[in-house]
């Protein structure tokens, strides 16, 4: 489905952006707020929040598929294994790569970073520090993909009902943990950035999922009112104020209309679906993973053109400069580490390339005249 991976693109181009941003800023002299875009930037950060709707998507594709189109059923042991083999290796590399650098690079004391090395590759850092891991703090929002991969295939299960009855359901549970966010999120910091926090943006994918498989992912009902739905949609959730109700109730239901206009648009669909914008989406893992200690390395190379007491002209310099190394290293690791790992058989490839049969020990078959 390339709309997925155009959305995709929007959503690690919005991280990446904000980043490059927040690092500019940290390098002048002068004062944040006299940005004209201080104030609202983070807003960017939002990107994540549509990994989570996207993320709901793709997952509940193969349970959905199973559930109305009579698919095979999914394997719960090749669905978490598939899981490990697929995005275990990349994010091992890229911790290993970052510890690494703090540790050679920036002088950071090994002994203190390996506690919390050890809970960011077991997806415990918020459990267990209670604060964003200081290897990458990105990774808070794999340990909520992690929680959610965890808790699919239970959700999933709502999918044997009724398709009117299961959408219910899935709205009535995005109520319940929102309720319970409100509730006891000052009391309990480690709950407030949990699955619970973030479940309405999972359970609004898996909704949209439903809906396209219904229909067969809208392709022959497309239309321009859906493209103007779609960008009203995405700029009201990037721009809506940040708080409990906005940002938990109503940020979930905009980026729903807007992957549900990425199939419906007429535009939008042929957007998303743009080569160059694909590929890029595509590799937003590997992006996601090493966007922000890419950004400090070629920094340096943007550092020399800035205006220390511009913060404005230094956040343009360095969105014209950063994107391109950083994409351009990023595409190498995805060549290297992610793209093997696509291929579900790569465990079971690789041991036959460490250990390859021995032709003198295979029996050899009759041959039929």
């Amino acid at each position: 489905m390339p709309q997925i991976d155009g959305l995709r693109f929007l959503a690690i181009a919005t991280v990446l952006a904000v980043h490059i941003i927040a690092y500019a800023i940290g390098k002048s002299t002068a004062p944040a707020q006299s940005f004209w875009f201080a104030s609202t930037y983070e807003h960017l950060a939002r990107g994540v929040q549509l990994f989570f709707v996207i993320s709901g998507f793709v997952i509940a594709m193969p349970f959905v598929l199973q559930a109305t189109n009579g698919a095979p059923a999914v394997s719960l042991m090749d669905f978490f294994v598939r899981r490990l083999t697929r995005l275990e290796p990349p994010f091992l590399i890229a911790m290993l790569l970052t510890f690494a650098s703090l540790v050679l690079v920036h002088h950071s004391p090994a002994r203190t970073l390996l506690p919390h090395m050890l809970a960011t590759c077991t997806y415990t850092h918020a459990v267990i520090f209670g604060t964003k891991s200081p290897i990458a703090f990105i990774t808070w929002s794999l340990e909520i993909e992690v929680q959610f991969y965890l808790t699919a295939p239970l959700i999933m299960t709502a999918l044997r009902l009724k398709p009117l009855i299961r959408r219910l359901v899935f709205i009535s549970l995005s109520g319940i943990a929102l309720t319970l966010h409100t509730l006891i999120a000052h009391s309990h910091p480690v709950l407030a950035a949990s699955l619970l926090a973030y479940l309405p943006f999972f359970l609004s994918g898996i909704v949209v999922c439903d809906l396209a498989v219904a229909n067969n992912f809208w392709k022959n009902c497309r239309s321009t009112t859906w493209d103007v739905i779609g960008i009203v949609a995405l700029v009201a959730a990037y721009s809506i104020p940040t708080s409990p109700v906005w940002t938990s109730a109503a940020m979930p239901i905009l980026f729903g209309i807007a992957v549900t206009a990425a199939f419906r648009g007429t535009s939008m669909a042929s957007w998303m679906s743009l080569p160059w914008l694909t590929a890029i989406g595509g590799m937003c893992y590997t992006i996601y993973l090493l966007h922000i200690p890419l950004i400090y390395l070629f920094g340096h190379v943007a550092t020399p053109a800035m205006i220390l007491q511009n913060p404005a002209l230094n956040v343009v310099i360095c969105l014209l400069i950063l994107p391109i190394p950083v994409l351009v290293s990023c595409s190498l690791f995805f060549l290297a580490i992610e793209k093997p790992c696509m291929n579900k058989h790569w465990p079971r490839d690789l041991a036959r390339f460490i250990f390859p049969v021995r032709r003198d020990n295979v029996t050899p078959q009759p041959v039929s005249l």
